[in-house]
């Protein structure tokens, strides 16, 4: 069994903890909404710190030779000095902006991360750029096959309980589109059903561990994930982590598709090194023309105000069909559509940036 046992009791302790530190401090709170956002990124560092040396079992998943590094002590009852960074740096959103620390010598960075190798590549884009992510798919051949005829790319994320998902996905790839995991996760609703090998909270750990390396192993040629419902699962700091582990060992990054509002999936992928964005909007939540088109105006306007938006809609036919003629506008509003890939790499990019500036600033 690779991961250490995540338990209620061990979640409590540490919000407990937490808790009297921040009495200790004796300052002021804003809001009991501030101290639930500071806590949730302090305990994604606390589990990633109890869960690091799951790296060396994670070795044998990587293709490429890696020189194994001097053991890290483990440190019970003590936070890793970068984790205590984590909740120093933390924003206004409780975005973690420090890695945890060793992360990279238990589990290494791949030269070329498996998103890099696997994404569509563009020339030089300039101008407002909008990813728009098809979820669902792979249930519905007849999805697949329009959307290899449609002029693209568009980012297609696949459920990998679908039957014949080499063929599916190899054709829309060929066809110049980028493919993800539509990785199904536990959601609140009793009624709904995520799927064969969802990841749920209750599983015991060897059937967590089973499900993650299942669900990443239907096809090939991905860039990473993106949760399928997971408004429970995604809340957990704990198995959010886990799930980041894995996507940090294989290279994948992850998109969050945001279905809970208090979602801990971008904490958890900053905190242990993900490449990670999360959308901005669902397009087809009402299913009809006008308000279709209305949520693309809306991303439209995210892209030309930040410089990039991110959509998510799903292989219905009122959606395809308006997709269709919506690309046809993009030239002339001077909007390029982009992999998911594509965004990712510009924003890494600008963080490189803005570090080496930081860097001289200090260095004066």
């Amino acid at each position: 069994m690779i991961f250490t046992g995540f338990t209620k009791e061990f979640e409590e302790r540490c919000l407990r903890k937490i808790e009297m530190t921040a009495r200790s401090n004796k300052k002021p709170q804003k809001n009991r909404n501030t101290f639930v956002k500071r806590i949730k990124p302090f305990v994604i560092g606390l589990y990633a710190v109890v869960i690091m040396g799951i790296g060396v079992g994670l070795f044998s998943m990587l293709d490429e030779p890696v020189v194994r590094s001097p053991e890290i002590p483990a440190t019970e009852n003590k936070i890793d000095e970068d984790v205590l960074a984590v909740v120093a740096e933390l924003g206004d959103e409780g975005a973690v902006t420090v890695p945890v620390s060793g992360l990279d010598q238990l589990v290494p960075e791949r030269k070329t991360p498996s998103w890099e190798k696997n994404a569509v590549t563009l020339a030089e884009v300039t101008g407002p750029e909008v990813a728009i992510v098809i979820d669902d798919l792979g249930l519905s051949r007849e999805a697949t096959d329009r959307l290899e005829r449609m002029p693209g790319p568009y980012t297609l994320a696949y459920l990998p309980y679908a039957e014949d998902l080499p063929a599916q996905t190899g054709k829309v790839r060929q066809a110049g589109h980028e493919l993800m995991v539509h990785l199904p996760m536990e959601p609140k609703g009793v009624a709904a059903d995520p799927g064969t090998n969802a990841l749920l909270l209750d599983l015991p750990e060897a059937e967590f561990e089973r499900r993650i390396k299942w669900n990443l192993q239907q096809f090939d040629g991905f860039v990473g994930i993106n949760n399928h419902m997971g408004s429970r699962l995604t809340e957990a700091a704990g198995p959010m982590v886990r799930v980041m582990m894995h996507l940090k060992a294989d290279g994948y990054l992850f998109l969050d598709s945001l279905t809970s509002a208090n979602s801990v999936g971008l904490s958890a992928a900053k905190a242990t090194g993900v490449p990670t964005v999360s959308r901005d909007i669902f397009l087809d939540n009402i299913q009809r023309v006008e308000d279709i088109w209305e949520q693309l105006a809306k991303v439209e306007r995210i892209a030309r105000k930040r410089g990039y938006g991110i959509a998510i809609g799903h292989p219905y036919s009122v959606t395809l069909d308006v997709l269709a003629e919506w690309r046809e506008t993009l030239a002339a509003k001077g909007i390029t559509l982009v992999p998911i890939s594509q965004i990712i790499k510009e924003k890494l990019e600008r963080d490189h940036r803005l570090a080496l500036l930081d860097e001289e600033l200090a260095g004066d």
